[in-house]
């Protein structure tokens, strides 16, 4: 490099090439990692996004179809939450893992809404007990996938020389 601002000619257009190259390298810096916590902010922003505006949707005492739709709103963004997390940070076995489990759990509260409907007001407490439990371990669920990105971070890229 200082011979190259020293005006020396190189003895070729190849190690031309190759101290070109270093000096770019040297003006411009690789791009910095990606911080450890840009998977576990996505997957939070995934479940909570549909969170909040499923808890609007839901919040209409006036309208069943309102709250049935603001269930399957939050429920979409609890399963995706773990997936999205684990595949910004590139661990997909990790994700699949996680999101099976997160889906599992909102699967079965989607099911236990089919079969009877919370929002039926002649519908007792102790019957409207499971789909509470069922959604709680949904929200668990998507909850833990994302704290594991958070804790596990991305996969470190190789470097080349």
């Amino acid at each position: 490099m200082l011979a190259l601002l020293a005006g020396a000619r190189p003895a070729s257009a190849q190690d031309q090439t190759f101290q070109t190259v270093q000096a770019v390298q040297i003006i411009i810096p690789p791009p910095p990692e990606a911080p450890r916590s840009t998977g576990a902010v996505a997957g939070s922003l995934t479940a909570l996004l549909p969170l909040m505006i499923g808890s609007v949707l839901m919040s209409e005492d006036s309208r069943p179809n309102r709250q049935r739709a603001g269930i399957y709103v939050i429920l979409g963004g609890f399963a995706a939450a773990p997936l999205v997390s684990h595949a910004v940070d590139r661990r997909w076995k990790r994700g699949a893992i996680f999101g099976l489990a997160s889906l599992a759990t909102t699967t079965a509260t989607f099911i236990n809404m089919s079969e009877r409907d919370p929002f039926d007001p002649n519908l007792p407490n102790r019957k409207r007990l499971p789909f509470g439990v069922l959604l709680s371990s949904a929200f668990f669920a998507a909850t833990v996938g994302v704290i594991d990105s958070f804790i596990n971070g991305p996969v470190a890229k190789e470097r080349r020389p």
